[in-house]
């Protein structure tokens, strides 16, 4: 059945489902709006004239093998209409695939690059879909706990995976004259005060792991607390957590005030332009040879490995 204009109000009304319907219910609801918008997405995008499409497909992380450090990810590439029937399914890439990981969700680095006028058609369905992401995003974040929010997801959809769900489609319009896409490697960085810290570490009593006695564990974390009050009073105190290694796209714009712009690029970027656009795929990870590192990281020193805590006993000068 064809959509009027209002559709994208209509499924956007589609969390004031009626009370008699359970959690479960407006999920299927929800996903079932979804999948029909994204058909009617990709017929658009195969129907559009094409001005370039190339994707990059990833290798696959095996089940169980989310934690294994990533030394080289060999990066292939697909072109033309391939790349756009590539990209076309990755949209609607829900669920779990056989022998991959569930902790580490499916990537699709790309673009498809159609004339500005394609918009038109695009911009709809597209805000659509991420309409109904975020609908779907709200409803199991209205689950409750994690172990709840897993139970809803997989009693509604088995063998879905949220994340890849959650995505929002990307769309670009606009005078961008440049594309490249690179790699990300880096650390998720939170500054702490001392007390901060403290609650912190008072309030990780209460979760004692399996492999470790209360008792231990409570001594642990005391002898943590200890180590943190001895700290001078001019210490900095960060959490540096590792970021998965994830592909970027770095845009650069005629049109806008801010000509630079960073994305993540886990899937192709949809753009409508008439602008020439120049775009550097995507190669193999690492990029180069890494470098040592020689800033101010030196100083820091780990201090409470579990939290990725590092502790600067001399504060930069100027930092205060």
């Amino acid at each position: 059945m064809k959509r009027n204009e209002n559709d994208l109000f209509l499924t956007g009304e589609a969390v004031n489902l009626p009370v008699t319907f359970t959690p479960v219910a407006r999920l299927r609801h929800l996903m079932h709006e979804l999948e029909g918008t994204l058909v009617e997405l990709g017929q658009a995008l195969t129907q559009a004239p094409l001005k370039m499409a190339r994707v990059h497909p990833l290798p696959p992380v095996p089940e169980g093998g989310e934690e294994d450090p990533i030394v080289r990810i060999e990066v292939a590439t697909l072109e033309g209409e391939e790349a756009r029937a590539a990209a076309i399914a990755a949209f609607g890439e829900h669920t779990l695939r056989a022998g991959c990981s569930t902790k580490s969700t499916f990537r699709l680095p790309g673009l498809l690059h159609y004339p500005a006028e394609s918009a038109v058609v695009l911009t709809p369905l597209i805000a659509r879909i991420n309409r109904l992401k975020g609908l779907f995003q709200e409803e199991v974040q209205q689950a409750g706990e994690r172990d709840d929010k897993f139970q809803l997801v997989h009693q509604a959809l088995p063998g879905t995976i949220t994340l890849q769900v959650y995505r929002q489609l990307p769309l670009y319009c606009g005078e961008l004259l440049a594309i490249g896409f690179t790699w990300a490697d880096k650390q998720a960085i939170r500054k702490l005060g001392r007390q901060e810290v403290i609650a912190m570490l008072e309030r990780s009593k209460g979760y004692v792991p399996a492999i470790i006695g209360k008792e231990e564990w409570i001594g642990r974390v005391e002898r943590e607390i200890v180590d943190v009050k001895r700290l001078p009073p001019g210490a900095e105190l960060r959490i540096r957590r590792p970021v998965k290694t994830h592909p970027m796209a770095n845009l650069r714009w005629g049109d806008r005030e801010s000509a630079k712009q960073q994305v993540k690029a886990s899937l192709p970027l949809i753009v409508c332009s008439d602008a020439p656009l120049k775009a550097k795929p995507l190669g193999d990870y690492p990029n180069k040879p890494r470098q040592p590192r020689n800033d101010r990281r030196g100083a820091e020193r780990l201090l409470i490995e579990r939290l990725h805590l590092y502790v600067r006993d001399e504060p930069l000068p100027g930092s205060e």
